[in-house]
C-alpha cells in the first residue's frame, strides 16, 4: 500500500484542505534502499554459511516419495559427485531406477558416465544387458539372481540412501560420515565377493 511505500521513504506525503497528496521521492532512494539489503546479506552470508556448514555435519535423515523425489536426489548426487570428485557404490535393486524416470534417465546416464561408479547387481541377462548398453561393465560386479530385491542401497561423499522401488518409489537419505563410512565397508566385502 501507499502507506508502507511511506513508511521506506519511497513516497512524499502532502495534506492540502484534509486530503492526502502522494508523490514519490527521488527514484535514487530505491537504489540505495536495495544496496543496504545487499549489504546486509553479505554480512550474514558468511554466519548463515556457518550455521549451515555446522548442519550439514550433524546426522539428518530425509524422505523422498515418488518420482519427482527420485529426480532430486539423483540430481543432487550427480552435482555433488561431479563438483567434488566423488565415487558412488551402489547394491542395486536391479537397476529399476530407469523405470521411474523413463524419459529423463538418457540424461542422468550422460552425467553419471562423468562419474565413478562401482555397482554389485544380481546376475539376470536383462541386468547384464543394460550394463553393457550402458558401457559400465568395468564397474560393475555380480551376485546370484536370487538376491534380486526391491530394496537397493546408495552411498556417495556422507550420505546413504536407501531405495524402496516397489510400486511408488521411497528413498530414505541419511546424511552422516559415520554412516555411509559403515556402508561403505561393507560394500567391499560384497565388492570382493562378487563375480565379473
Amino acid at each position: 500500500t501507499v502507506e508502507k511505500l511511506q513508511k521506506k521513504g519511497l513516497v512524499n506525503l502532502k495534506i492540502k484542505k484534509f486530503i492526502k497528496h502522494f508523490s514519490p521521492t527521488n527514484p535514487e532512494a530505491l537504489d540505495e534502499m536495495i544496496k543496504e539489503k545487499q549489504r546486509l546479506v553479505k554480512e550474514i552470508l558468511p554466519r548463515l554459511s556457518e550455521q549451515y556448514t555446522a548442519k550439514e555435519k550433524k546426522i539428518s535423515v530425509n524422505i523422498f516419495e515418488g518420482v519427482e523425489g527420485m529426480k532430486t536426489l539423483f540430481s543432487d548426487l550427480i552435482k555433488t559427485c561431479i563438483k567434488k570428485k566423488e565415487e558412488v557404490i551402489l547394491i542395486g535393486a536391479g537397476l529399476k531406477t530407469p523405470n521411474y524416470m523413463k524419459h529423463a534417465f538418457p540424461h542422468y546416464i550422460k552425467q553419471m558416465n562423468k562419474m565413478k561408479w562401482r555397482l554389485v547387481e544380481p546376475d539376470t541377462p536383462s541386468i547384464r544387458e543394460r550394463i553393457k548398453e550402458w558401457d559400465m561393465e568395468h564397474s560393475c560386479r555380480f551376485l546370484p539372481e536370487k538376491y534380486l530385491s526391491p530394496m537397493g542401497i546408495v552411498a556417495f561423499a556422507d550420505r546413504t540412501i536407501i531405495m524402496l522401488l516397489k510400486e511408488e518409489p521411497r528413498l530414505i537419505e541419511i546424511r552422516g560420515s559415520e554412516y555411509a563410512n559403515a556402508f561403505k565397508n561393507y560394500f567391499e566385502i560384497v565388492w570382493k565377493s562378487a563375480k565379473k
